[in-house]
């Protein structure tokens, strides 16, 4: 899943003229704090409703804020862990994406981000979730899929997490059986410490996707 399919087609761009309060306006209709600022197919920069109030008066055009195009975009065959971590790391709440021509081609909420994590994170199928630590030199993602295959399952997602200092890695995992008991003995015996575990059956999983359909819903608003 790369960038340019993420692309929104609503979210707005502003132009060097538009004013600072025509900003703050379709920030607020748009539920966002961000906006592209784009001149033909030039991006110029990414304007957030903080530099806006900084600067104070709303009357004034675009043109006279501090605005930055370092570090506020992707490109459109950047991967959607990219995308995501753009976002998280500058708290954007709207990702810009450009051609490898520089050329500015739209923009990515993060709404859209949260609609594919369904799809990412393979939310929409039922199957237990299990959080697993394991020495830093000692991990290896062959192991791990090969001890759930072992007991005739599937990963169907799988990442990892740990800060640099830490010699220890949590590992998550969706697989595709409720009965994840013989899988967590498996990996006891190898070394593996078991953090947590969740099961999503039918029940769970309808849950789940409500609580998610309602967030959608919030976000649209």
């Amino acid at each position: 899943m790369i960038a340019s399919e993420l692309i929104s087609n609503v979210v707005p761009v502003l132009k060097w003229k538009d004013s600072c309060l025509q900003a703050l306006n379709w920030m607020e209709l748009f539920r966002v704090s961000h906006l592209p600022l784009v001149q033909g197919k030039t991006y110029l920069g990414l304007v957030n409703d903080e530099m806006i109030y900084a600067h104070g008066d709303l009357d004034d055009p675009l043109e006279v804020l501090p605005v930055s195009v370092e570090g506020t975009y992707v490109y459109e065959d950047d991967h959607i862990y990219s995308v995501i971590g753009l976002a998280a790391g500058n708290l954007l709440s709207v990702v810009p994406v450009l051609d490898r021509k520089n050329n500015f081609i739209g923009s990515i909420t993060l709404t859209d981000l949260l609609r594919r994590l369904d799809t990412l994170l393979c939310m929409d199928q039922p199957g237990g979730i299990l959080v697993l630590e394991v020495n830093k030199m000692d991990y290896s993602l062959a192991e791990v899929a090969q001890i759930v295959e072992y007991n005739e399952a599937r990963v169907l997602s799988c990442y990892v997490s740990g800060c640099r200092a830490a010699q220890q890695l949590l590992i998550t995992l969706k697989i595709n059986t409720l009965n994840v008991d013989p899988i967590l003995d498996t990996f006891i015996r190898y070394g593996y410490t078991v953090k947590n575990s969740f099961v999503a059956g039918e029940e769970e999983r309808d849950g789940l996707k409500e609580r998610y359909g309602l967030l959608m819903k919030y976000l649209s608003i």
